[in-house]
């Protein structure tokens, strides 16, 4: 049993799904990210996220994104999150960060590029 549940945040219109399973170490967010208000929608999250750091025992984590299309506001709580995994004492080793893009989506091949020249994470971009 984990000392933390797994989360999950159904997709809607406008914003992604999120889904992170704690023992199988699989972190995935998809979809579109537009919510009117994304501190109300991702600070949750990155709680969430947090709290799973003050736990984990070096267990490797893979965190997955699919996303369709992201706005600014989206887009600095992402990288809010993916900055918070960078600094803790697991975010080099053993976070993996896979950013899931079609192989057609410039915009969000170039926000993947963007992201990963900026964190010193473990990050690959997987043109679909």
């Amino acid at each position: 049993m984990s000392l933390i549940d797994n989360l999950h945040i159904a997709q809607t219109e406008d914003t992604p799904e999120v889904y992170f399973d704690v023992q199988a170490g699989r972190f995935r967010i998809t979809g579109r990210s537009l919510p009117e208000n994304a501190y109300v929608f991702y600070r949750p999250i990155l709680e969430y996220v947090s709290n799973f750091l003050g736990i984990n025992k070096k267990s490797p984590v893979e965190m997955e994104f699919k996303m369709d299309y992201f706005n600014s506001s989206s887009g600095r709580f992402i990288f809010e999150l993916l900055t918070m995994i960078e600094e803790s004492k697991f975010g080099k080793t053993d976070f993996r960060v896979i950013w899931n893009v079609d192989v057609d989506d410039e915009l969000m091949i170039e926000k993947g590029e963007e992201l990963q020249s900026l964190l010193d994470l473990s990050f690959e971009i997987k043109k679909l």
